[in-house]
């Protein structure tokens, strides 16, 4: 039986199936909302920077409350950002690890990016971003939590299921100069054809190295999950709750003379 399809890094089919999530999860509120509040207790002048941008819907809030936004993405098709939503953000070049910033954040966001990078790395990632941090900044970090839909299907189909806050608190308790705290907020997938549910569901797939699966799903059996679980075929809808954990990350004052340790 052949294996599940995967996308192509660089295929327009890519591009499209990172923007369905975004479309089917709606307006992204409680996310926008804490976000928000996040900017708020920041004066007009401070910087910010969204770590990973795609086509710049939360970038576009940072640009409403703060002086200067910088804005990463790993990924050239996705990169629109500076030439439409945003005009005036600067782009960043390179990885979470590897970008080079002008200067300390005062805001900073990892929205849903920490799908693209390995687990054991998300404890190191998040260190080194907020490393960027004014003595006051704060530093977001947004994923899917560990139970949802999704997630389920991963673990079904061999693969081990993204845990924000399991394995932050693991990596930030051995760093008491980076605390964080952790919000959790409904969401949900809604989507209007079997296609576009197939379509996200292949996404979350894709996320995980093929090596990872203990026991690779074929097509035939990736498109039985989704239709069994995530579609509805006599209502003609389909998707699955998605609440969002919020890991937000701040500098201990008692450290704030001190760069945290990597």
């Amino acid at each position: 039986m052949p294996p599940v399809q995967r996308f192509h890094w660089d295929s327009a089919a890519y591009a499209e199936a990172c923007a369905a999530p975004v479309r089917c999860a709606g307006a992204r509120v409680y996310e926008r909302q804490i976000l928000r509040e996040l900017c708020a207790a920041f004066p007009a002048a401070s910087h910010a920077i969204d770590g990973g941008a795609g086509g710049g819907d939360l970038t576009s809030l940072l640009v409403e409350h703060c002086q200067q936004v910088y804005a990463g993405e790993p990924h050239p098709a996705r990169c629109v950002v500076r030439a439409t939503r945003c005009p005036r953000v600067q782009i960043v070049d390179g990885t979470l690890m590897s970008a080079v910033l002008p200067m300390q954040m005062d805001v900073g966001l990892i929205s849903y990016m920490l799908y693209y990078i390995p687990d054991h790395t998300w404890g190191a990632s998040t260190i080194h971003a907020a490393q960027h941090l004014t003595a006051h900044g704060v530093l977001m970090v947004t994923l899917t939590t560990v139970d949802t839909g999704c997630h389920q299907m991963l673990e079904h189909c061999g693969a081990p299921r993204y845990d924000l806050k399991g394995g932050s608190r693991r990596v930030m308790r051995r760093h008491p100069e980076c605390p964080c705290t952790f919000q959790h907020a409904p969401a949900s997938i809604t989507t209007t054809s079997c296609a576009e549910t197939l379509q996200i569901a292949r996404f979350m797939v894709y996320d995980r190295d093929t090596d990872v699966f203990s026991c690779p799903p074929t097509e035939e059996a990736f498109q039985a999950y989704v239709c069994e679980h995530f579609w509805d075929e006599r209502q003609g809808n389909g998707g699955w709750p998605c609440a969002t954990v919020f890991c937000c990350v701040r500098r201990n004052t008692v450290y704030a003379t001190h760069t945290c340790a990597g």
